[in-house]
């Protein structure tokens, strides 16, 4: 890849720009269903929930966000995001959310000739027109795994910007839904997560992947006895 200069390191990728930043380039491969590879591994059409879909959605939209805010503006820095999945729960649902979560951020085109254009709306949600510039990579038609992929030109942020994200009061814990129930509009706020139910939802997909493999993980640490 003609990379001279590597770091390593083995963080949450939520941890992110805290413990490291000001990149120039970004690429995010999340965490996803892996509906795009069921050819690969058929245990994909029944070892997964909607609730399984709905939590990685969550993560994917923290991942994406910290992705943005872990580059440098100045150097007309482009993160790429891309998945194995073709839910658009879990791609242009996701992408739509950064666009409006951080106004500075753009689509730009991917620079491949090949693939579909992605969804700017499914089942009722608008995602926007931009989505046009993503591509979808479809096994049956482009003999390949299934594939999501959006690039995405980030700006620099404006003091107006830092102002309306200071004057928001409201505060949204938990998983964020897109849209409300009353009017589809978006829920606005500074988004905060909670680090131990996050952790414990990832313990209890970690047991279930050991499951899958014939392992029976316990759900707690046996305590020694006095």
């Amino acid at each position: 890849m003609g990379c001279k200069n590597v770091i390593v390191c083995n963080y949450d990728g939520r941890e992110f720009p805290k413990v490291l930043g000001g990149f120039h380039r970004v690429l995010l491969d999340a965490p996803c269903s892996g509906t795009g590879v069921i050819s690969k591994d058929p245990g994909v059409k029944i070892n997964k929930s909607d609730r399984d879909f709905m939590l990685l959605s969550h993560l994917q939209k923290q991942l994406i966000l910290c992705a943005i805010d872990s580059v440098d503006p100045k150097k007309a820095s482009i993160v790429v995001y891309s998945t194995c999945s073709v839910m658009p729960d879990e791609n242009e649902a996701v992408v739509a959310y950064a666009l409006r979560k951080r106004p500075h951020v753009k689509l730009v085109p991917t620079g491949l000739e090949f693939g579909k254009e992605g969804f700017t709306s499914f089942r009722g949600k608008s995602f926007g027109e931009t989505l046009k510039l993503t591509r979808r990579f479809y096994p049956h038609v482009h003999n390949m795994d299934g594939f999501f992929v959006a690039k995405l030109h980030v700006g620099k942020r404006t003091k107006k910007m830092d102002m309306d994200e200071d004057a928001v009061k409201p505060e949204l814990t938990g998983i964020v839904d897109d849209e409300n129930e009353a009017g589809g509009q978006v829920a606005e706020g500074n988004i905060q997560f909670d680090e131990e139910e996050d952790q414990k939802v990832m313990e209890a997909l970690k047991r279930k992947r050991l499951k899958a493999k014939g392992y029976r993980p316990s759900k707690k640490p046996q305590s020694s006895s006095p």
